[in-house]
């Protein structure tokens, strides 16, 4: 039976005093003591084992964490980029389905346009795709097939109306058709207009109808000319487009109630009175007319100054520029190139002196609508 273990071996032990505990004990209770300490370390050691691979372990699974963490937000990151790059495929294809469907909408429209507008049998189909053109005149891609359509179909109309005159169908025929080729902002595609008035010119000269034809001139005038006086910058521009009308009537003066012969300076002239007398009856009866602006654009054209003439060589004399014995024969072509370029201006000026009189007497009489505060007109 094993010695039981005194107070004073406890007191040594709680103590932790190995002099007093080697001084209570005996033997036996020292080799007890002994192996219970054995069994205590080998049991700490057995315990630190186990928590290193606790820790390891511990460890382990915060990388793998910190590891399944970075391979989500990669994961996340390249699924962004994807859908955001298939997004944007998406959109692009949406876009360009819906700029083939729209082109097609609009090729169907100006085709069912084009069977309005040259119904034989209903007059009044006509007038609705002549009207419906108007709407291709201005634009970039349709504006030239419009243009097309609408000259022919001033030809066709003036073909079909057999009598002396124009009588009323065909008068409101050619007036939507020639509106509807004035119906843009580019002064160049209105030049392309006005030189239609030769299917007029062509009319004339072959049937003699002077009656007709100057109907058909004074819309033409009223139209072109008056749209032209509203959107063209330039004097040269403006002219350009006024040419084909000008050398019509200088051709054929009995159109505008002219004598042959008819002067350039006459024919403009005549075609500004034209175009205030039209205006001024559109004044009279309605109170939505442009022609004030008509007026003040044309007006304010004759006071711009026309640009300078370039003082260049002909290509075939520039080369000869090499040559030190050409240089005077150079400096005298252009010269002489200069000179009649200056005097070509000073008669377009002569040309025009009538027709801006006119014009600047009645632009002071009928002056544009003043703006209001916010762009209204009172």
């Amino acid at each position: 039976m094993a010695t039981p273990v005194s107070d004073d071996v406890r007191k040594a032990i709680a103590a932790k005093d190995p002099f007093a505990l080697s001084t209570a004990a005996d033997k036996e209770q020292m080799d007890r003591l002994r192996s219970a300490e054995e069994l205590i370390e080998a049991d700490r050691r057995r315990l630190q084992s186990t928590n290193r691979f606790a820790v390891a372990a511990q460890i382990l699974v915060g990388w793998v964490a910190i590891l399944g963490f970075v391979v989500n937000a990669y994961q996340s990151y390249t699924n962004k980029q994807q859908a955001e790059r298939q997004s944007q495929v998406d959109q692009d294809r949406w876009s360009k389905e819906f700029q083939r469907a729209r082109e097609a909408d609009k090729y169907r429209a100006f085709f069912e346009t084009t069977v309005l507008a040259t119904d034989t049998a209903n007059y009044d189909k006509r007038l609705v795709g002549y009207a419906l053109l108007q709407e291709f005149v201005t634009d970039a891609e349709y504006s030239s097939k419009a243009m097309l359509m609408l000259e022919e179909s001033l030809a066709q109309e003036l073909r079909r109306n057999t009598g002396q005159g124009i009588d009323e169908a065909h008068r409101n025929a050619v007036v939507a058709i020639v509106t509807a080729l004035s119906e843009t902002r580019d002064c160049g595609a209105l030049a392309r207009a006005a030189r239609s008035i030769d299917k007029v010119a062509q009319r004339l000269s072959k049937y003699g109808d002077i009656e007709e034809a100057s109907e058909v001139f004074d819309v033409y005038v009223r139209r072109l000319v008056g749209q032209a006086a509203e959107v063209c910058t330039t004097m040269p521009d403006f002219r350009t487009v006024r040419r084909p009308l000008r050398d019509t009537l200088v051709k054929a003066p009995k159109i505008g109630d002219l004598k042959f012969p008819t002067t350039p300076e006459e024919a403009n002239t005549r075609m500004a009175e034209i175009l205030r007398d039209r205006c001024l009856t559109d004044v009279a009866v309605s109170g939505a007319t442009d022609c004030p602006d008509i007026f003040a654009g044309y007006a304010k054209l004759c006071d711009q100054p026309d640009p300078p003439p370039k003082e260049v060589a002909p290509a075939s004399t520039a080369k000869s520029k090499v040559d030190a014995g050409n240089v005077r024969e150079v400096k005298a072509v252009t010269s002489k190139d200069a000179a009649a370029a200056a005097s070509q201006l000073a008669a377009n000026r002569q040309a025009d002196t009538g027709g801006c009189a006119v014009m600047k007497e009645v632009s002071a009489r009928y002056p544009p609508p003043a703006a209001g505060p916010s762009g209204s007109s009172h």
